[in-house]
């Protein structure tokens, strides 16, 4: 909630000065190509005098600008809640009651821990959209933030605001860690070419500075010189066995930026049971610490890759009722056995299926209209070469066409597979979903816990007596396709029973399954 609020000026709290170098210093990757643009843009103007006046006005206003903005963004610790006023020409003061903070997280960026600061971020179930933050206050005022926060929230009022507190000493067990060797077998599985994207939109940003035309392949071929011409006149096996190499050397460049990447994220990964929920500590250059509370769990996905699934390899992450941006995901268990996730599900509240759990199918209708719907375009082309006038070489129109029939065939054999591998069950409560062939994902949800329930019907689904079942997540879509209309009927009257027999507005949301019908 925002708007104007009246309070003695005494009370307010201003972040740390020191946090002002710190932001700015931070902000600095994401101004790199900015910066390089606007230094050859000024380099164009000749004159080195008029250059460095430029850029001297171009940094004091941009320094007073950040003076100004941290002189103008302020907290309070009020009875009932806590306030944040920021903006220079725009004021907000936005109030958020302690009930509506679900947890505090405090993160620490590289930057941020070389001066000993942290940012803290205020859950309040906005899906990371609006998230309440402070960046950067030490780490101490960041833990007394934490443990005010949480203790008001649990309802001691008399918990001091102007002085740190002591934080509790739990006990904590834990439930999973990330050693160092499984950390780099992980990375390993990550095998990534994001670099080479990177690399690519860097160059096409500052194009202007290369001494070439980045999309003129003659240029390239100027650039390539002799050992091109070469390589060229070697015949076509040697330029395949050379493109085949080239790709190889891919390889070692894809593992390395897996293996980094993996590090940079999951570094020190430790998963523990307190009495707020999980807390997950991670992270190599920035340093997160987050608790989720069990009961805002809606659902868990099970996920798995085409090779890490022949050696038993899964990740476990939860989408809960206030699902964090994209870089603080609910990732519980990043790399594991079976035999590790389970106990972590199990104490979610959503335990994973037996080995005798009685799994359901999709309609054979939705089957069909899927096999027929995938092979229709290619099936087409292959006709419309064949009948039509085209311009083709002779004797190429029937080995294209018979081309596509096979595409055809094989997208259609695809939707089946897919349909024999894409099962759900509604079981203790629970409703499973698993879908894929090479790499399963398997989705495990709480009735209780689900905002909404919708059944969808199109031409085709009215035509085969089938239809699809939407359910509404926080932080994720869930959906079972092509189910039989009288099953899709009883399982969305099931889910609507359970759903009407829990109070939203009550702390625990768990509630007795409705009676069964």
């Amino acid at each position: 909630m925002s708007g104007p609020a009246e309070v003695a000026a005494g009370d307010w709290r201003r972040t740390a000065p020191v946090g002002m170098v710190a932001g700015v210093l931070a902000s600095l990757p994401r101004a790199a190509l900015s910066i390089v643009a606007a230094i050859a843009g000024a380099r164009t103007i000749g004159d080195r005098g008029i250059m460095a006046g430029l850029l001297v006005v171009a940094l004091v206003v941009t320094l007073g600008w950040v003076v100004l903005a941290w002189r103008h963004h302020r907290y309070l610790i009020g009875p009932d809640d806590l306030r944040i006023e920021q903006g220079i020409l725009s004021r907000q003061v936005r109030a958020i009651p302690y009930d509506r903070i679900h947890d505090v997280a405090l993160r620490e960026p590289l930057v941020a821990r070389l001066f000993g600061l942290a940012e803290v971020a205020f859950d309040t179930g906005t899906g990371g959209k609006d998230e309440a933050k402070l960046a950067f206050v030490t780490r101490d005022e960041g833990a007394r933030l934490r443990d005010t926060v949480r203790a008001r929230r649990a309802g001691v009022v008399d918990a001091p605001a102007d002085a740190t507190m002591v934080q509790e000493q739990e006990v904590a067990r834990t439930l999973f860690v990330l050693t160092p060797a499984r950390l780099l077998l992980f990375g390993i599985f990550e095998f990534s070419l994001v670099v080479l994207a990177v690399l690519a939109g860097a160059a096409q940003q500052l194009d202007f500075l290369l001494p070439f035309e980045l999309y003129d392949w003659r240029e390239w071929r100027e650039i390539g010189g002799g050992p091109l011409h070469w390589l060229l006149g070697l015949g076509l096996a040697v330029q395949v066995v050379a493109a085949v190499l080239g790709l190889l050397l891919l390889i070692p460049v894809g593992l390395l930026t897996g293996i980094v990447r993996t590090a940079l994220r999951d570094w020190g990964f430790r998963l523990e049971e307190t009495s707020r929920g999980l807390r997950r500590r991670r992270g190599l250059l920035t340093l997160s610490d987050v608790v989720m509370p069990l009961e805002r769990v809606q659902a868990l996905v099970l996920g798995t890759g085409l090779l890490r699934r022949r050696w038993g390899w899964h990740g476990l992450q939860a989408i809960s009722l206030a699902q964090d941006s994209k870089d603080q995901s609910h990732t519980l268990v990043p790399f594991a056995q079976m035999a590790e996730v389970a106990p972590v599900a199990a104490l979610a509240g959503l335990p994973l299926p037996g080995e005798g759990q009685a799994w359901q199918r999709a309609s054979a209708g939705w089957r069909n209209h899927r096999m027929v719907l995938s092979a229709v375009l290619p099936g087409l082309i292959g006709l419309g070469m064949l009948v039509l006038p085209l311009d083709l070489p002779a004797g190429a129109a029937l080995p294209a066409a018979v081309s596509l029939w096979l595409v055809a065939v094989v997208l259609a054999f695809r939707q089946y597979y897919l349909w024999r591998h894409n099962r759900h069950a509604l079981a203790d409560g629970l409703l499973y979903s698993r879908e894929g062939w090479l790499s399963p994902r398997l989705a495990i949800a709480a009735p209780a816990k689900l905002q909404s329930a919708e059944l969808r019907q199109g031409p085709l689904a009215r035509l085969g007596q089938y239809a699809d079942l939407h359910l509404g997540l926080a932080g994720g879509t869930l959906a079972l396709h092509g189910l039989p209309v009288e099953q899709a009927r009883a399982i969305h009257s099931a889910l609507l029973a359970r759903m009407a027999a829990v109070d939203f507005s009550a702390a625990n949301l768990h509630a007795p399954d409705p009676p069964a019908t």
